[in-house]
């Protein structure tokens, strides 16, 4: 009985340790990390590809189609030939290119660096860390606004920036959707959300994050302060969530955020 009991749990230990790996310390470096960048790689891919497919089939619904006796094929015009003929008649008119997925859900960039931390959730960190990074925000499709332009709406949040602590340097980026309640332009906003995180190295002196992958929680808050810029405050928390036992501990950050609104 006792050895089928640890075959069982040495086998639920090898599954564990296939999905959330531990770096080997000395030897060479665990590929999760590797995967785990590949994996946001592709989710930006993904973002990104569809807008030159929806510009394209844009530009073609928005040409009319050609009637009787008219050629469907494009016609090459210059400027010459274009003043000859302003009605564009047999001439294809050159198309106005419109902006991308991305860069027109695009609500504002930031740059934002730690000036506390004070522990909020989770045990206390055993090291002093330090955070800068720059973040953007995307507008997701989903969003609630009443007439008077108060309401909320789904966003996105990426991020990259350096993350110090106890002598060592890792970068540290993230992908969280958020949920932000303000006005509709995005100049006073209140938002929470929870994603992955990622880190390139989870060990800082005395302190282990457990792994290169983490779960960031983070609240935000922004107000306007000249045309399109603003001033907010941010909190932050990395935490693997148990996933590589209970001996890690994570880090809160208190952060001052500087963005501008597009």
């Amino acid at each position: 009985m006792t050895n089928i009991f640890e075959r069982g749990t040495g086998k639920r230990k090898e599954q564990r340790e296939i999905l959330f790996p531990k770096a080997e310390h000395g030897g060479r470096k665990d590929p999760f990390c590797i995967r785990c960048l590949f994996f946001f790689a592709c989710a930006f891919l993904l973002m990104i590809g569809p807008s030159p497919a929806l510009s394209h089939a844009a530009e073609a619904s928005s040409q009319p189609e050609p009637g009787e006796g008219q050629s469907s094929q494009p016609v090459a015009v210059n400027p010459g030939m274009a003043a000859a003929d302003p009605n564009g008649q047999g001439a294809a008119v050159e198309s106005v290119k419109k902006p991308g997925v991305l860069r027109s859900n695009l609500l504002n960039i930031s740059i934002r660096g730690r000036f506390s931390g004070l522990d909020v959730l989770g045990g206390t960190a055993t090291e002093e860390f330090q955070e800068f990074d720059a973040a953007a925000q995307f507008r997701l499709p989903w969003g609630w606004y009443s007439r008077s332009g108060w309401g909320g709406e789904l966003r996105l949040m990426a991020s990259a920036g350096a993350l110090y602590g106890a002598g060592e340097t890792a970068l540290a980026v993230s992908l969280i959707p958020m949920l932000a309640f303000g006005s509709k332009d995005g100049r006073f906003s209140l938002d929470m959300g929870a994603g992955p995180a990622l880190l390139s190295r989870h060990r800082f002196g005395d302190q282990d994050y457990g792994g290169y992958f983490q779960f960031a929680l983070t609240a935000g808050l922004s107000v306007p302060v000249f045309r399109g810029f603003g001033v907010g405050y941010r909190f932050l928390h990395y935490s693997d969530a148990a996933l590589y036992g209970h001996h890690t501990t994570g880090a809160d950050f208190h952060m001052l955020e500087i963005h501008y609104r597009f």
